[in-house]
C-alpha cells in the first residue's frame, strides 16, 4: 500500500538484535532520536546568526513572521537499530507570537548543495498566550509552553496525505496554511529498509564511488534531502555527517569524497526526507505563518 513500504517488508524473520548498532549512541533530550546531526543552537548565541526581534503590537499587517506550523512524519525501517520504540514517529507543533524577523527554516541545506555543518536555527520572539488546544484540521495539539502547542504522538491514520490543512487556535482560524506530503512507493537500494537488526546495515555506501539513491513517487513543490550520519563500526561514536538537498526529482548521487575518510564497515543511518516549506499571510496576527512539512524515512547502511 502506498506510503507504508517499510511495513510490508515481511519476508525477513524477526531475530535477536546484533551486537553492534547505532542505538548505542546517546542523544541530547532536545534532539530527535534518529537525527543526531542537527546541533541545536543556544538561544544566547543566536544573536550572531538571527536578526533582532522586531515585535509589532499594532493592527498594521507586516511582512514579518508571526508563527510556525510543523508536522514531521518519520518512518524507521529498523527501530531496534536506532533505539526507537516503533516504526512511526509523527509530531505536530505550532508556535504563535508577535511579528518578528527571522525564518524558522533557514537552517535547511540550500537546494543544489551538500554540507557537513548542520546547525538548527533559532527565532527570537515574544510568544502569545497558549491556554486552549489548537488544531491542524482534526489533529489536536495541547499547550506545551507559552506560545507553543505540541502533539508528540500523532497516529499514522490521523495524518491525511496530500491534504490542505487549516490551523485553528484561540488567536484565530487560518485557512490553507500548509499542504501535507505523501511518502514512498519505492526506495532504492531496497536493502536500506531491512527491518531486522541481524540483516540491517547491509546496504553499501562506497568510499570510491559514493552513494546513489532513487525513490518514487516524485512530488511537485517539494525538495528532497538525504542526510547520512556515519558512526564507528561498533556504533558508539558519531564520526561525521553529510546533508545534500535537491528538488524532488526521484534520484540523487552523493560524491565519494564525503565518505573517503571513514573506516571500512563504519555504520550509517540514512535519512531520506521530503520537505515542503510555505509561508501564508495571517492578518489576524499582523504577519505570516511559516510552515514546514517533512516526511522522513530512516534506513541503515555501512561504508566500504
Amino acid at each position: 500500500m502506498r506510503n507504508v513500504m517499510l511495513s510490508i517488508i515481511t519476508g525477513l524473520a524477526l531475530g535477536c538484535a546484533s551486537d553492534v548498532s547505532i542505538m548505542k549512541r546517546d542523544y541530547n533530550s532536545d534532539t530527535d532520536i534518529t537525527d543526531p546531526s542537527l546541533d541545536t543552537q543556544n538561544p544566547e548565541d543566536s544573536a550572531q546568526t538571527q536578526p533582532d526581534t522586531d515585535t509589532n503590537t499594532s493592527d498594521q499587517m507586516t511582512e514579518l513572521t508571526s508563527g510556525f506550523a510543523n508536522i514531521h512524519f518519520r518512518q524507521i525501517a529498523c527501530p531496534a537499530c536506532v533505539g526507537a520504540p516503533s516504526e512511526f514517529d509523527i509530531k505536530a507543533t505550532l508556535k504563535l507570537h508577535y511579528p518578528t524577523s527571522g525564518e524558522y527554516t533557514n537552517w535547511l541545506t540550500p537546494v543544489g548543495t551538500c554540507t557537513t555543518n548542520l546547525i538548527q536555527s533559532y527565532v527570537s520572539n515574544q510568544p502569545l498566550p497558549s491556554t486552549q488546544p489548537a488544531y491542524f484540521n482534526a489533529i489536536a495539539m495541547n499547550p506545551s509552553s507559552t506560545g507553543e502547542w505540541t502533539n508528540g504522538l500523532v497516529y499514522e491514520y490521523q495524518y491525511e496525505r496530500n491534504t490542505s490543512y487549516d490551523v485553528n487556535t484561540e488567536h484565530g482560524n487560518f485557512q490553507g496554511i500548509f499542504e501535507s506530503l505523501e511518502g514512498f512507493d519505492s526506495i532504492e537500494p531496497y536493502t536500506l529498509l531491512w527491518v531486522d537488526p541481524s540483516y540491517a546495515f547491509d546496504a553499501v555506501i562506497s568510499k570510491s564511488s559514493g552513494a546513489y539513491f532513487t525513490w518514487y513517487p516524485v512530488l511537485q513543490n517539494s525538495t528532497f534531502e538525504i542526510l547520512i550520519a556515519v558512526y564507528s563500526p561498533d556504533g558508539s561514536q558519531l564520526l561525521g555527517q553529510v546533508s545534500c538537498m535537491e528538488n524532488d526529482v526521484g534520484y540523487m548521487t552523493i560524491p565519494a569524497s564525503y565518505f573517503s575518510s571513514f573506516p571500512v564497515w563504519s555504520l550509517a543511518a540514512v535519512h531520506l526526507s521530503r520537505h515542503r516549506v510555505n509561508r501564508v499571510a495571517a492578518p489576524a496576527l499582523n504577519g505570516y505563518i511559516e510552515s514546514h512539512m517533512q516526511w522522513e524515512v530512516v534506513g541503515t547502511a555501512h561504508i566500504e
